[in-house]
């Protein structure tokens, strides 16, 4: 037997001096493998021999073996490469250590590479990977790790090289998955914010501040003394403060106390710890933590997409997502803030237009459950919206008072507030929007 593996490996290396035409490389694999299929595997296992030259096929030899098949092993072959976006529960610890995280890194390049050398291969295969993915995408119940690693890959695709064939759906699909963490959050779980704040300011300064005091009894500590004496001899000795200069205190969560100093002032910035935060947030509920944890994955990887150039492409795509998904989803508390923030990248375009639309649809949609939910959406954006000029939000407000003059001069003086609920619902968002208009934002 040995002396048999001895001159097949021989055989081996004859041919891998020999030249084939890419015609002729394609024929032979198709016949070993359709021969393979009827029982004769000679052919196939020399195949395999020739090209398993290392540990690993390469990608772009996986990509030629599928390639071959005529299309009979596409679909496994991408469910398999699919199946590689989730690490096995048993490697989720070693994802802690740098080392874990190259290995994952390592992996996940090999698959996208396959993937692209796949579909180099075979042009449609874009279209049967969304499915894969979609089929394969993790429920709102699986642990977060590997929930967030297989969203992380699904938006790598949206920006790599099939994003044009395949990005639209994986936004589409990353939104949805957003939307049903979301709704099982329950209201009473969620800190309360104050609307004339600007967009993600909402109370996160007092919370920091309040929940260091709640941790530490709302005893006065050695830090806020130090603190206290360091800016108390500044005060008095102004000639020793030098333009920017900063002073850190470490806190005992990890974070820092933060004195910014200058001739005419001194701020001073408590910053806490992520994970601190979270469960002051969220008091460990595990599905307010994934979500916390794909919203600030997506945040990045839309301001990524800003950097690169590609906003408004992906911005489109946002949109639709929010018309179909957002916007009729009953007790969406977060997944908004995604498209409020790509607003806050690009007003000119991208903030107008978002307005634009919420407005066209209350003013125009037939199905009042979707009019209403547009201008309550209209409403927490505009008062959010710092980046928008008064100009344009007093514009919106004046679209949306005039709309609300035409239908009671349309109607015959009935109050019913059921029948003409959309008319009282644009009424309480002009109500609500003209306060902040009043009262210049600061």
């Amino acid at each position: 037997m040995g002396v048999q593996l001895a001159a097949e490996q021989a055989g081996f290396v004859e041919m891998e001096n020999v030249i084939f035409t890419d015609s002729e490389l394609v024929h032979h694999v198709r016949d070993a493998l359709r021969a393979a299929l009827l029982g004769d595997t000679d052919n196939y296992n020399q195949l395999v021999g020739v090209l398993h030259h290392s540990e690993r096929l390469a990608p772009d030899e996986v990509a030629l073996l599928v390639a071959a098949s005529s299309g009979k092993y596409v679909d496994l072959c991408l469910d398999m490469l699919v199946s590689n976006f989730m690490p096995p529960y048993s490697f989720l610890e070693s994802l802690k250590e740098p080392r874990g995280i190259a290995r994952k890194d390592q992996v996940l390049d090999r698959v996208h590479l396959a993937l692209k050398d796949i579909a180099d291969l075979l042009p449609l295969i874009p279209w049967r990977l969304e499915k894969i993915i979609i089929d394969r995408m993790p429920n709102i119940y699986t642990k977060e790790p590997l929930i967030v690693i297989y969203v992380e890959n699904m938006l790598r695709l949206e920006s790599g090289p099939m994003g044009e064939l395949v990005g639209s759906m994986m936004i589409t699909a990353v939104m949805d998955r957003l939307i049903d963490l979301d709704v099982e959050i329950p209201w009473e779980e969620i800190l309360q914010d104050d609307s004339n704040k600007g967009i993600f300011e909402m109370e996160l300064e007092d919370l920091e501040v309040s929940a260091y005091y709640a941790e530490n009894d709302g005893d006065e500590k050695p830090l806020d003394r130090q603190a206290y004496r360091t800016v108390s001899a500044l005060l008095l000795a102004p000639s020793r403060v030098r333009p920017d200069d900063c002073v850190y205190f470490p806190t005992q969560y990890g974070g820092r106390l933060t004195l910014s100093l200058s001739y005419t002032e001194i701020n001073v910035e408590l910053q806490l710890p992520r994970e601190f935060l979270r469960q002051r947030l969220f008091g460990g509920n595990l599905v307010a933590e994934k979500l916390d944890s794909l919203l600030v994955l997506t945040l990045e990887h839309l301001k990524s997409c800003n950097d690169g150039g590609r906003l408004i492409q992906v911005f489109e795509c946002l949109l639709q997502s929010f018309d179909k998904t957002v916007l009729t989803a009953y007790k969406s508390k977060f997944t908004q803030f995604v498209v409020f923030y790509v607003c806050s990248l690009d007003p000119e375009n991208c903030g107008k237009k978002f307005a634009s639309m919420l407005a066209n649809i209350f003013m125009n949609d037939v199905y009042a459950e979707r009019r209403m939910s547009a201008v309550a959406y209209l409403a927490s954006y505009l008062s959010r919206a710092k980046f928008l000029p008064p100009s344009y939000v007093a514009t919106m407000l004046e679209s949306l008072v005039d709309w609300c003059s035409d239908y009671c001069k349309s109607q015959d003086g009935d109050v019913n507030p059921k029948a003409h609920r959309v008319f009282y619902s644009g009424c309480q968002v002009c109500d609500d929007l003209t306060p902040p208009l009043i009262i210049p934002r600061a």
